[in-house]
């Protein structure tokens, strides 16, 4: 199949880099209204992709069956709108759109036309993350208190200097998805404050968002763009999570990324082979994207709450299964 790929920052490398090692997927165009980012890309990675500026202008010109979304958090339901609308399958980075109405509206226009929609969801697909929750689920008893602090220090703000809530919509995603795997309970209440702290950088901002469940599981994360190396976290979090007579801790461990490809691929890479994988089935293919909603209502209630400054109800998940 060959695929278009929407969005040549940082984070495209990262894709270009997995979907060359999978060998399943031709990438046959590269979409920026940067065309130097589009033909860096090419270049450092040897591509024939024609370069364009619009999807439009790209599917235009070059043949794509699949249109991979890494455009910042705010165009990604119109753009993975428009290539289902167009009849190709859509690999979306995260979040899958900024409101539970377009994330519905996605997983269902995807299933209308018989495509593919699924969106990166790394962190909360780490094997080691799965294997501390389930650690917690056999050994606890809920309801737990979960606290995760996340701070994340960058090269470069990138789109972050221009993005309405950074944090929330671009790193607590991430977090989401996890504690999902942690607390079953459905979540019923958000509070979220983000706050920018442009004395240290353009794109440095802090969040912190408590999340209420209906079994009383509490669930507080602090997260933050920040500049100094010295303070940071891994990207996936440092965890802790206390029940009645059972505490634990998780953190990423440094070495695994050093332990070469005997600790196998990183959960990035798990992420988009699983996508190709999809691809590859019979029809009617799957929307993997529908197991994503839960985190997306989560996103919905946090950016209300932080846009209005009170606590605001978790929306319900209708039931999206085919």
């Amino acid at each position: 199949m060959k695929a278009a790929i929407i969005g040549c920052g940082a984070i495209a490398s990262r894709w270009v880099r997995s979907l060359l090692a999978d060998g399943r997927i031709e990438i046959t165009a590269l979409v920026d209204p940067d065309q130097q980012a589009a033909q860096a890309l090419a270049i450092r990675y040897g591509l024939s992709a024609a370069c364009a500026t619009t999807l439009t202008e790209a599917l235009a010109n070059a043949e794509a069956d699949i249109v991979v979304n890494l455009t910042p958090p705010e165009l990604h339901y119109a753009v993975s709108r428009s290539a289902l609308a167009q009849g190709r399958h859509v690999l979306t980075e995260k979040p899958l759109a900024l409101s539970l109405p377009d994330a519905l509206d996605l997983v269902h226009l995807a299933r209308e036309r018989g495509l593919l929609l699924a969106v990166m969801h790394n962190r909360g697909a780490d094997p080691d993350f799965l294997a501390f929750a389930n650690r917690v689920r056999v050994g606890g008893r809920p309801p737990f208190v979960v606290i995760a602090d996340t701070l994340v220090a960058l090269p470069g703000p990138g789109f972050r200097s221009d993005q309405h809530l950074p944090v929330t919509t671009d790193l607590a995603v991430h977090a989401f998805d996890q504690v999902r795997a942690l607390i079953s309970a459905p979540p019923t209440e958000v509070t979220c404050t983000e706050t920018a702290t442009g004395f240290l950088a353009a794109h440095s901002s802090i969040a912190v968002i408590t999340v209420h469940f209906a079994d009383g599981s509490l669930f507080t994360y602090r997260g933050g763009y920040i500049v100094d190396q010295a303070l940071r976290t891994d990207a996936g979090g440092a965890w802790r999570v206390e029940g009645r007579g059972f505490a634990a801790r998780w953190a990423p461990d440094p070495a695994r990324a050093r332990r070469g490809p005997e600790a196998g691929p990183p959960a990035y890479q798990r992420c988009i082979t699983a996508m190709v994988d999809a691809l590859h089935q019979d029809d009617p293919l799957p929307v993997p994207a529908a197991d994503n909603l839960a985190s997306i209502a989560l996103l919905d209630a946090a950016l209300a709450s932080a846009a209005h400054r009170f606590s605001v109800p978790v929306p319900e998940v209708p039931d999206a299964r085919p």
